[in-house]
């Protein structure tokens, strides 16, 4: 009778145990997806220094984001990457040099790197002073 309450009580505790394991892991697993599409600045504060960050020609992504992070400009490469490669314009990237800043959300250094928030005719002040 012991032998088959002690049998019960262990089944008991493993299940726990595993439900505790699965919960837990669920939790991780949904803070790294909303680290990845959360979209939002690594220092919110907007006092970040500005980096010059180089990209070369045929750079990989993950190289691209962890010397992001070796600047200080996102937290982690790893989600950086991810992040950007959920982004449309991912494999547009152009080699250079750019400015960017820890208070530049993900979607914002992207169009920087893509170059697609940059326009190619003069600025709203040029057309008014007809400079």
């Amino acid at each position: 009778m012991f032998d088959r309450f002690a049998n019960v009580i262990i089944r008991i505790l493993a299940f726990v145990f595993f439900v505790l394991i699965l919960a837990f892991l669920f939790h991780r697993a949904s803070g790294i997806g909303y680290a990845v599409f959360a979209d939002k600045p690594h220092d919110a504060t907007g006092t970040a220094p500005e980096c010059i960050v180089t990209v070369t020609e045929n750079e990989k992504l993950l190289d691209i984001a962890k010397d992001l992070e070796k600047n200080g400009i996102v937290e982690n490469a790893y989600i950086s990457a991810l992040a950007f490669r959920s982004m449309e314009g991912y494999d547009r990237i152009r080699p250079g040099e750019y400015i960017l800043t820890a208070s530049m959300r993900p979607s914002e250094i992207m169009d920087k790197l893509t170059e697609e928030g940059e326009t190619e005719g003069p600025t709203n002040d040029q057309q008014t002073t007809g400079n």
